[in-house]
């Protein structure tokens, strides 16, 4: 007996009892696909059916195995006694028992393997996945000044600073976003805040903001830079320069070498002394790549363009306010400013990298003097 064999007896004795697949499934408690694979000989049924059945097509059990009706059997016996040198292959129920337990059993493996290999192939993506979590997402609570506070819409960000990028995060119904001043007259005031953040994009989340009491001074070498003078904002002539120069710590993954101090101030240098006289500093940007003095939106008065240390917002605008009454400075930031403005902004490291490229040379590298 083989697959076909048996599928077409089903099929023939189904229709002979005036039955659907639909129905016979129903009657042995199985779906119609599956009589339906048992009757285009794409399985066997499995052995605990095969008695049910056999009872709902109204045949033994040797009938089924045989897969022959026990008239057919009588009428074949005829045959044989008027021709006596025909032969016939008897049917052997047991043996074709044996045969559907095996393929059963092989089935079963089968199954049972595919569900072992679902099994550890799903366990190993909840690993992974859960790996994958750990190292994206980050719950922690920082002690830091915050850098800038921004409202787009109706939602509150903070940017705080980590590992040289900006952590933009979305304040909380908890956060009070109005009390929050970044600096006093101390210098950057330090909050303590609990936070949920990507590594990937450096967004997230604040639930909770407190100042700490501590205070953050700038300033880490005394080194001076030639002075420049332009005139800016409300001023006739302002001086400026860099000074403060040092490593910056996060500079190796994005090339960049050093952070300073750019200073802007009024006063007169007396010859004599070789002192500034009633010097008074206008504006201190710490802790940014470079500074130039420019008059980028073309309004007729110059303002100071800042190259910062964070990719995500690389620029920042120190600016005459509105009002040209009130004698004050505002910031805000842009996310790219003019070609010519971003070669004015090279820090001295990049501008000799490009030079030193330009002449077919390595560029400097890391810690080397320029």
């Amino acid at each position: 007996m083989n697959k076909q064999q048996f599928g077409n007896f089903i099929a023939e004795n189904r229709k002979a009892a005036g039955l659907t697949q639909k129905e016979l499934a129903a009657r042995v408690h199985v779906t119609d696909k599956a009589v339906s694979k048992w009757e285009r000989a794409l399985s066997y049924p499995d052995v605990t059916l095969l008695e049910p059945l056999a009872e709902a097509l109204g045949l033994g059990m040797e009938e089924l195995m045989s897969c022959r009706r026990v008239e057919a059997a009588m009428e074949q016996m005829e045959q044989i006694k008027e021709e006596p040198m025909r032969t016939i292959e008897k049917e052997k129920p047991v043996q074709n028992l044996l045969e559907i337990s095996r393929e059963s059993m092989r089935s079963e493996r089968r199954k049972h393997v595919w569900q072992t290999a679902l099994a550890l192939a799903l366990m190993l993506a909840v690993t992974l996945g859960a790996i994958w979590y750990c190292d994206t997402y980050v719950s922690e609570q920082l002690d830091s000044p915050i850098v800038l506070k921004e409202t787009v819409g109706n939602e509150n960000y903070l940017y705080v600073e980590d590992q040289g990028h900006l952590l933009r995060l979305k304040c909380g119904a908890e956060v009070d976003f109005n009390s929050i001043t970044l600096e006093n007259e101390h210098g950057d005031v330090d909050y303590r805040m609990d936070c949920r953040w990507n590594r990937r994009t450096y967004e997230g989340t604040v639930s909770a903001c407190e100042a700490t009491g501590s205070i953050f001074l700038g300033g880490m070498m005394d080194v001076q830079f030639e002075v420049e003078r332009d005139q800016l904002f409300w001023y006739d002539e302002v001086n400026y320069t860099s000074e403060d120069y040092y490593p910056d710590p996060y500079s190796e993954p994005r090339g960049l070498l050093y952070l300073c101090n750019y200073r802007f101030w009024t006063g007169k240098w007396d010859m004599e002394t070789g002192e500034w006289k009633d010097r008074e500093t206008v504006l201190l940007v710490e802790d940014c790549l470079n500074a130039v003095v420019d008059d980028i939106d073309g309004d007729g008065h110059n303002e100071v363009v800042v190259r910062t240390r964070w990719p995500e917002k690389p620029y920042m605008v120190y600016d005459w306010c509105d009002d040209y009454k009130v004698k004050e400075i505002d910031q805000f930031w842009l996310e790219s400013v003019p070609p010519e403005l971003q070669e004015r902004l090279l820090t001295i490291p990049e501008k000799s990298a490009r030079a030193q490229a330009r002449l077919g040379s390595h560029p400097p590298v890391i810690g080397e003097t320029l």
